[in-house]
């Protein structure tokens, strides 16, 4: 075993820190062997000359970490024991239904085999996951579980919530006829609300129409499109609004022409219910707004 000095050796958070990267980038760069990582007590190092190493690697020192094109890659396996393996993000909703793809993916991210508690908390921080630190920190707290046992209890809840938030979104637009959705919303919350929708409640707020929604586009009205004054007239009635975009710690980033839409009728929107998506479309212009100046009430979707 290759020695190192106690002063050459980096945590986790400080290799993620000096490559500029996030921990769970480190930590799947040591599963695929592109970090070589040593053990100290319960502590997983690097050394300064295994960085060194790193940065030289084609794509090393950029914060998308490029692949070298002959490497496979290597998804970890969650393992709490032996006879367990829980799937990939992409499986972790068939196994806890009711979470989202940003709560599957960051389950899985903090599940691999390298992960240590206070990187969990950390991470948590990090990605201004703060109910879900509290959460996490309660649940630590008033059980004697293991972290990873805490965390699949932790998204459990979160599922739960998540199915019982829909469940009274769809008795919403049942019996109110001035709800507004508008697009783009990935497709299985689309068809979710499919059924459950009016004529004339649907606004594109893109300029392209998504292929899974081309059969619906007589029902859609393109916001570049409808009359100044019909679109006043809908958005002067909506009590309920359901948007997509992105929180962060600054408030949530949400498409400029809808941002100023919701600004002009904030006295009437009652209630936002919110996707967040995990990352900004490159080719769309959002807004950042501080969520603390709506007068709606926005609920997690």
């Amino acid at each position: 075993m290759v020695k190192y000095m106690q002063d050459n050796l980096y945590s986790i958070k400080q290799v993620s820190k000096k490559l500029n990267v996030s921990t769970s980038t480190v930590r799947r760069q040591i599963k695929k062997g592109l970090l070589k990582s040593v053990r100290v007590g319960n502590s997983i190092r690097i050394s300064e000359e295994e960085v060194d190493k790193y940065l030289k690697i084609p794509g090393g020192g950029d914060n998308t970490v490029k692949i070298p094109k002959k490497t496979t890659p290597i998804k970890p396996l969650i393992k709490e024991s032996k006879s367990l393996k829980i799937p990939g993000s992409k499986h972790v909703k068939y196994v806890i239904p009711g979470v989202s793809s940003i709560e599957a993916e960051t389950l899985e991210a903090l599940m691999g085999d390298t992960i240590e508690t206070e990187e969990i908390f950390s991470f948590l921080k990090e990605e201004d996951y703060e109910k879900l630190h509290r959460m996490l920190s309660k649940i630590v707290k008033e059980n004697n579980l293991s972290i990873k046992q805490s965390l699949i209890l932790l998204f459990v809840e979160e599922g739960i919530h998540n199915l019982q938030t829909k469940k009274q979104l769809l008795l919403e637009l049942i019996h109110n006829d001035n709800a507004l959705v508008l697009l783009p919303l990935p497709p299985h919350l689309f068809f979710n609300f499919l059924e459950f929708i009016r004529e004339g409640q649907i606004i594109n707020t893109d300029h392209i129409i998504p292929a899974h929604l081309e059969e619906f586009k007589e029902l859609i009205i393109d916001i570049d499109v409808i009359d100044p004054i019909e679109l006043h007239e809908k958005f002067q009635k909506a009590e309920i609004i359901i948007i997509d975009g992105m929180k962060t710690k600054g408030g949530v980033m949400i498409r400029r022409n809808v941002a100023y839409l919701i600004g002009q009728y904030t006295n009437t929107i009652k209630k936002i219910y919110f996707h967040n998506i995990p990352h900004l479309p490159k080719d769309q212009n959002f807004a950042l707004i501080n969520s603390k100046n709506f007068l709606a009430k926005i609920v997690d979707l």
